[in-house]
Formats: structure tokens, C-alpha cells, sequence
């Protein structure tokens, strides 16, 4: 019977798709993303309003260059279909999401001119270099946390709204938390299936190495904020 079990439950990992089992693998630390004081304190409405001044500051410079490496991306596509939709979340990132950081930085009072951290640096960079230089399939898992982990945290956060009454930031929490940003979520994840299911094991893997760095950088980009990072010397 314990063989039976073993070898329904090896049928069963064999059978999912890359997102899920790459989801799985990742849990604890989509786990500690949430148990972040900034992500907390931001649910609660109580989040100081200069760590979220200081994070919307660094988002507003992680998009432009989000967008950059979405826009690389669906430039080294194959499928059609892949270009346009790429183009389309390049598209999402600068334009659909920049207007809920015009309309807090007017409020905020943030400047136009920003100097990334080097928790944000790092992400971006990261990403810009996976963009053009790596394997399309490592590519595509590189960006997509900022498309999944961000939906996921937005759903957990607005989930827990009915216990905050006038949450300053409810703005924010539903942009990640409605049902445009998932219907790109959705498919993002859709394109990272069809490339990992045409790729290698080991092309596979390296897509999960690069899924859980880009991982491993959205906890340090809400740390960083949380902690109004500066460059130390």
C-alpha cells in the first residue's frame, strides 16, 4: 500500500504543470513575503506613510524598467501570439499601473526624478539582463513572480478588508487584488506553461532558479521599503 501511495504520488508531480510545481516549491517563501511587516501593516491600514511613500517612489522606477524587459521579451518571441501579448503587459506596466503612482505621487508629494535602492537595482538589473541574454523559457519564469506574487498578495490582502474600516491605501490593494490585473496574471502564467512544457528538465530547473531569485528579490524590494533603504556609503 505505501508503494501504491508513493507511486500515486509521483504520477500525480509528474503530471502537474511547471507553474504548479514551481509554486509549490516556493510556498515558504511566498509565505514570508506575507508575514513582511510592510505587507501587515499595510492590510491593517497603519503602515507609515513615509515607507509607503518610499515604496511607491521604487515601484514607480521598477515598472519603467519592468516594462523594458517585458517589452525585450516579447521582442524574442517565436510564437505571435507571445509578441503581442508580452507588448501588451510592457504596455500594462507603463502605462495601467503608472496612473495609480501619478495619482499617489501628487498626493505624497514624491519627486518625478528617482534614485533606485540597491535592493530595487538589483531587481531591475536582474531582470534586464535575464531579458536579453537568457533563455526565453528562464525569461519569461524570471518576470512572472511580479505578475503572480503580486496578485497573490493583493487577493490575501483584499480578502482581509472587511475587518479595516477607510484603508488608506485600499487604491493599491485594488489594483492587485481586480480582475484586470488577473486576467494578465492568468495568462502569464499560461505562456510559462506552454514554454516550460517545450523545454528540457534542465532548462526547466534553471526557469525555477530564476523564478525563485525574482522570488528571493519581491521580499527584499517590500523589505527595503519597509526599512527606507539608502545606498550605505
Amino acid at each position: 500500500m505505501a508503494l501504491l501511495i508513493i507511486s500515486i504520488n509521483l504520477n500525480h508531480k509528474s503530471s502537474m504543470k511547471w507553474t504548479a510545481k514551481t509554486w509549490e516549491r516556493i510556498t515558504p517563501l511566498y509565505e514570508k513575503i506575507l508575514d513582511l511587516p510592510f505587507n501587515k501593516e499595510l492590510t491593517q491600514g497603519n503602515l507609515p506613510v513615509e515607507k509607503f511613500k518610499f515604496y511607491m517612489a521604487q515601484d514607480a522606477y521598477y515598472l519603467g524598467e519592468f516594462g523594458k524587459a517585458l517589452s525585450t521579451i516579447s521582442g524574442r518571441m517565436d510564437k505571435m501570439e507571445h509578441v503581442l501579448d508580452f507588448a501588451q503587459f510592457a504596455a500594462g506596466a507603463i502605462v495601467v499601473e503608472r496612473a495609480l503612482h501619478e495619482g499617489y505621487f501628487k498626493t505624497l508629494g514624491i519627486p518625478d526624478t528617482i534614485e533606485p535602492s540597491p535592493s530595487c537595482l538589483l531587481y531591475t538589473n536582474y531582470l534586464l539582463k535575464e531579458a536579453k541574454y537568457g533563455d526565453v523559457a528562464v525569461a519569461v519564469a524570471a518576470v512572472l513572480p511580479c505578475f503572480w506574487i503580486y496578485k497573490k498578495v493583493g487577493d490575501h490582502i483584499f480578502e482581509q478588508q472587511s475587518e479595516v474600516q477607510n484603508n488608506p491605501y485600499k487604491n493599491w490593494i485594488d489594483t492587485y487584488a481586480g480582475e484586470e490585473f488577473a486576467a494578465s496574471v492568468h495568462k502569464a502564467i499560461a505562456i510559462t506553461d506552454e514554454l516550460a512544457a517545450q523545454s528540457s528538465s534542465s532548462t526547466q530547473e534553471t526557469m525555477f532558479k530564476a523564478f525563485e531569485m525574482a522570488s528571493r528579490l519581491e521580499w527584499m524590494f517590500w523589505d527595503s521599503a519597509y526599512r527606507l533603504e539608502q545606498w550605505p556609503v
